[in-house]
């Protein structure tokens, strides 16, 4: 149906890539519980998978499947690593869902304008340390409740049932990680894996060879695995332009 391709009163019908995503992830988990999804920056692939997974999360009566949507990304930094941060999980996983909120408040904000949100916000709650009190950022800066951030080094011996998990940057994942992840999969589960193999942060893998890719094609002759590849930029036009500069670029350095 082609209103399945209108998402918190966006349409993604005229973006035929975005469309195939969403319509993979849409697909039965049954028949196709794994999706694997190659783009480079900029081509709105969590974006997509984000709208779509929320909506299918969100439905009401006989339409709702799931009833979690957990986050999985890969906590790599570019360039010089941050080093050890203080904290619980969520303090040092924070810094690295920048991104997952970015699209999530792109996406309501886009969702308020077309009447699909609510315009009214929360205000924001308090956390005490000791006698000082910070103010929390408004609800819309923060993640909601049915979005659950989960670091991968934690998964082991975690099964899912019920549920999308939704992975981010693959592309910095190795082999044993994604491996861990396929295999976590309980009934009614979808897995999302979004990966740009020409921004690759970790040493070992580059873009010719790493193992989101290599795990596709270990996959793809099940029958059970959707693959969907995004190329059009949606942001600036000038952006794929020097991604391609840089890229080419750092291929005369390996020669």
């Amino acid at each position: 149906m082609e209103s399945n391709y209108i998402l918190f009163g966006i349409d993604f019908r005229s973006n035929e890539e975005q469309k195939e995503l969403i319509r993979l992830i849409n697909e039965d988990p049954t028949r196709r519980p794994v999706v694997f999804c190659k783009g480079a920056a900029g081509t709105g692939k969590t974006f997509a998978a984000l709208a779509a997974s929320l909506s299918l999360i969100r439905a009401k009566g006989s339409k709702k499947k799931y009833k979690n949507l957990y986050y999985v990304r890969e906590p790599v930094e570019i360039g010089h690593r941050l080093g050890y941060l203080k904290g619980t999980e969520e303090d040092k996983y924070g810094p690295y869902l920048g991104g997952l909120l970015d699209n999530y408040n792109h996406l309501m904000e886009k969702a308020r304008k077309n009447g699909e949100a609510p315009l009214s916000l929360k205000r924001p709650k308090k956390k005490i340390y000791g006698d000082d009190e910070e103010l929390l950022p408004p609800s819309y800066q923060r993640l909601p409740n049915d979005i659950i951030p989960l670091a991968p080094e934690f998964l082991r011996g975690r099964s899912f049932e019920d549920s999308i998990i939704l992975v981010d940057e693959t592309q910095n994942m190795d082999i044993n990680e994604i491996q861990t992840l396929v295999t976590r999969i309980g009934s009614c589960t979808k897995i999302i894996f979004l990966g740009s193999p020409n921004q690759i942060d970790v040493s070992g893998q580059s873009e010719d060879h790493n193992d989101f890719m290599i795990a596709y094609s270990l996959l793809k002759d099940t029958g059970l695995v959707g693959y969907v590849e995004l190329t059009k930029p949606m942001r600036n036009s000038f952006v794929r332009d020097f991604d391609e500069r840089f890229l080419a670029y750092k291929k005369t350095l390996k020669k």
